[in-house]
């Protein structure tokens, strides 16, 4: 969920981009999703995504970015949500409900994400200004 807004079409693979792009096109264009804390849609494009559904590198920092996500936006699984909900939740994160969520993450690490970054996209999609 915090890396759809700055999505830039890069990722582990081709496909996995590919991929990525389509899901954020889908609910850009009204399509709903189902919160889980399980493989999805997104999961199931990625390199090391097993045929048991599992990840080839261990799964428990997913799952725990999936939940510390979860928690950041007052949102359970099973939920159905839409973009602009999400959106909504995104903006109204705080920078340690982001640093908590994303604070390991190598994509935060190597710049290509940060605070800053997803409040002012964020702001910018909807029309208004991500002053604090």
């Amino acid at each position: 969920m915090f890396c759809m807004p700055l999505f830039s079409g890069h990722g582990y693979d081709e496909a996995f981009a590919q991929n990525m792009a389509q899901v954020i096109e889908a609910l850009k264009r009204g399509e709903t999703f189902r919160l889980c804390q399980t493989s999805d849609v997104l999961c199931a494009a990625c390199p090391n995504h097993t045929p048991q559904g599992g990840c080839s590198l261990g799964e428990e920092d997913v799952l725990s970015k999936d939940a510390a996500a979860l928690k950041a936006l007052r949102l359970s699984p099973g939920e159905i949500c839409d973009w602009p909900q999400l959106a909504e939740r995104l903006r109204s994160i705080t920078r340690e409900g982001f640093c908590h969520v994303c604070g390991e993450c190598r994509w935060k690490k190597e710049q290509l994400c940060t605070y800053e970054l997803l409040r002012g996209r964020l702001f910018q999609e909807a029309g208004g200004s991500s002053a604090e």
